[in-house]
């Protein structure tokens, strides 16, 4: 038996630590900064990091709600969609639909693969290498978070699939650089209008919609 075969059965039979409660106190977790603790503590540590981000999220939208209204409405249905969405695959279906819905040809996420954990329920084409990347980021965003514009067929063939062409313009953000050294995922927008995006545009929309998208990426990624 493996670590999955284990995984397997705990999915298979939700009530197993309801039926073992004694098991479950005596599972421990070891935490790099608070060392040892309980299976149960840990899980209400992760659940507390939720609310937590979540909370986060809520203020977020109610300032974005007082000071863009205009904004706010606009980002209510994608918000709904995301709030439903449980996993990755299913939230990039909602986030695809949605753009569709402005008249884009599509969207997408893409994780780095250094820093998230390889799992089965992120396809192969959802992951990007980060050195193949970084000549674009140097090229097209330097400092900046996001990119809007044309790119060389090159640029196009590293983050896009052959259906997903021709491609005019796109708009690109980097999720995850408030929390860490370097970004996490990217989040693009594509259209056959080569002046659908372009150099100079306001990117409000594009931060807001950012930042709350970056908040699900984490639930999304979750183990199970």
């Amino acid at each position: 038996m493996n670590e999955q075969d284990i995984l397997d059965y705990l999915q298979s039979h939700p009530d197993f630590f309801s039926r073992h409660a004694v098991s479950l106190n005596k599972l421990k977790s070891c935490h790099t900064h608070t060392g040892t603790i309980s299976l149960a503590e840990a899980q209400l540590k992760q659940q507390r990091k939720q609310i937590s981000a979540l909370t986060a999220q809520l203020e977020k939208l109610h300032q974005l709600a007082i000071q863009e209204a205009d904004i706010f409405f606009a980002l209510i249905p994608l918000q709904k969609k995301l709030f439903q969405a449980p996993d990755f695959q299913s939230a990039q279906k909602k986030l695809e639909q949605w753009a569709k819905s402005y008249e884009l040809d599509g969207a997408k996420m893409l994780l780095f693969t250094d820093s998230w954990k390889k799992r089965e329920n992120v396809p192969e084409q959802g992951w990007i290498d980060r050195n193949a990347f970084e000549i674009i980021r140097l090229e097209r965003l330097g400092l900046r978070q996001f990119y809007l514009g044309d790119l060389s067929n090159k640029e196009k063939a590293l983050m896009f699939l052959p259906e997903e062409l021709p491609i005019g313009s796109i708009a690109c953000c980097l999720l995850g650089t408030k929390n860490a050294h370097k970004p996490t995922a990217l989040l693009l927008f594509r259209s056959r209008d080569t002046q659908r995006f372009h150099n100079g545009q306001d990117v409000s929309f594009l931060k807001h919609l950012a930042d709350i998208v970056e908040i699900h990426l984490t639930r999304w990624l979750q183990e199970k």
